[in-house]
């Protein structure tokens, strides 16, 4: 084989694995718009979070931000402000119906979803402190057969001088290759998350829901 075969075969796969790319791209985007399309594998009950946080899930991050902010006022922003939805390319969350009034406890089985450009999921409550903790798990998300399962939670605790710490657990397993040792990768996430999480407790107040 020349040179020349050799450069322009190299092209011609570059190129189909350019369109496979955007291809994919499309898909993706398509289906985001779907957050329940595929249910997970498996839903985290809520008295598994604790382990699943801290072993059992293949990715797990926990970040902590302290604030000035007042408990009420940053609870009232996690279950009544879609505080991603002044990102770019993203959305929500966003309560179904009228599971979830501002200012009201927020009942176990309310639903929300989070959505994106490429991926939206869904989540469930599965235990909620007013004012304290909020906890739910992954029901479904829009792109089939890549999630296994993930959780989430919120803490709230006093902090020094009258402050709130805030505590934000993400975790998740994909797959068919949860086995591969993602925890590795907290390190990459941590700055993204934190930024979303410093985002949410922004001293400027965020426009509600309703």
């Amino acid at each position: 084989m020349s040179t020349s075969q050799i450069v322009w075969l190299v092209i011609g796969v570059l190129a189909a694995l350019g369109v496979a790319g955007i291809a994919g791209l499309v898909v993706l985007w398509g289906t985001a718009g779907n957050p329940g399309r595929s249910a997970v594998r498996k839903e985290i009950p809520a008295d598994s979070v604790d382990r699943y946080i801290t072993r059992g899930a293949s990715f797990a991050i926990v970040l902590t931000v302290n604030t000035p902010l007042s408990r009420r006022e940053v609870w009232d922003r996690i279950v009544g402000v879609e505080y991603m939805s002044s990102l770019p390319l993203l959305s929500g969350p966003t309560w179904s119906g009228d599971a979830v009034i501002p200012g009201a406890t927020v009942p176990v089985g309310a639903v929300r979803t989070m959505s994106g450009t490429l991926l939206s999921v869904t989540e469930r409550v599965t235990h909620v402190e007013q004012e304290s903790e909020l906890t739910l798990t992954g029901t479904a998300l829009s792109l089939p057969l890549v999630i296994s399962s993930f959780a989430e939670r919120w803490t709230l605790t006093d902090g020094p001088r009258g402050t709130l710490i805030v505590t934000w657990a993400i975790a998740g397993s994909p797959r068919w290759v949860g086995w591969l040792p993602w925890r590795w990768a907290v390190p990459l996430m941590r700055p993204i998350l934190g930024f979303v999480l410093r985002h949410a407790l922004r001293l400027k107040p965020f426009r509600s829901v309703r």
